[in-house]
């Protein structure tokens, strides 16, 4: 490494690093670090900005590396932060919202689909482990070279070799990528037909089967769950002295639905359903909770 900024790619990048030096800065010193590191944004952008720091450091002190590939790298996570404008469209609010919520919901199907993919990985392993290779000492390598759609496709890596390579199979078959090129490089270095059972009883359990059932859950749970968010996030209303604000209620904690407790101070509540049911409605369980009709007295 010479320690010069050859090209004009370089001198940029330690244009936008200066900068974005100067702008953690200027944020500190006119904050305060107390205020700023409250902020999650603020602390990406100062890991960021220290990562780039040591990364120059790394890359222009004399030494063997003097590859720039690293700066930029770290500099183009910088364009993370525009994620921030989705946030700032209603739509991608509420998307992302009902996303949170019924992933939750969906846990056991994608469980039940992971164990159906690692059941076929394995069995893979089992069956076609080292059947895919590029060793020219061995026989099946000249074999899968008549396969010429699934090597000038460069589809090497789609073998049962080990977990992860056949786990990368199952998620081309998932998809329907191309799954009739991959099937093509197995025949070749099986000498049978009869592989493509293994890749069809997977299409129809995972394909038709789970993936459908997946689909059919989330565009349902979508629907149920954007009704719920429409009315958590309604106008506050008030219940028997109760502020019910989204999702939460605020409340004085010496009358509670009309009973005097005798504790003094203000809470907030807030309801969560215990199995993750997107069907909750949590203002109409504030009501239920928080409403004189349900006190002992008036039943």
């Amino acid at each position: 490494n010479d320690e010069t900024l050859d090209t004009k790619w370089e001198k940029l990048e330690t244009l936008f690093t200066a900068l974005y030096v100067l702008e953690v800065m200027l944020k500190v010193t006119i904050n305060g670090w107390k205020k700023y590191k409250e902020s999650a944004r603020n602390l990406f952008d100062f890991f960021v900005t220290c990562m780039t720091i040591l990364a120059s450091f790394y890359v222009y002190y004399p030494n063997t590396y003097n590859n720039t590939d690293l700066i930029r790298f770290i500099v183009m996570a910088r364009v993370l932060r525009l994620v921030r404008l989705l946030f700032a469209i209603e739509s991608f609010r509420l998307l992302g919202a009902i996303t949170l919520d019924i992933l939750p919901a969906s846990r056991d199907i994608f469980l039940v689909l992971l164990f159906v993919a690692y059941f076929f990985a394995t069995s893979g392993q089992l069956l076609y482990g080292g059947y895919i290779t590029r060793d020219p000492s061995n026989p099946l390598s000249h074999a899968l070279l008549e396969a010429t759609d699934f090597t000038s496709s460069a589809y090497w890596p789609n073998n049962f070799n080990d977990m992860f390579s056949g786990m990368n199979v199952l998620f081309n078959l998932l998809v329907v990528n191309n799954w009739t090129t991959c099937i093509q490089g197995f025949e070749y270095t099986t000498g049978s037909k009869t592989v493509r059972f293994f890749f069809l009883f997977f299409h129809l359990i995972c394909v038709t089967g789970i993936s459908n059932v997946i689909t059919s859950v989330v565009i349902t749970s979508f629907f149920q769950q954007l009704e719920v968010i429409e009315h958590r996030y309604g106008p506050n209303e008030r219940v028997d002295g109760t502020s019910i604000r989204g999702s939460r209620a605020f409340f004085a904690a010496n009358v509670l639905t009309g009973t005097n407790t005798g504790v003094q101070g203000k809470y907030s509540a807030h309801i969560q359903a215990v199995n993750f049911d997107v069907d909750i409605d949590e203002r109409a369980v504030m009501r239920r909770v928080f409403g004189r009709s349900n006190t002992p007295d008036s039943k």
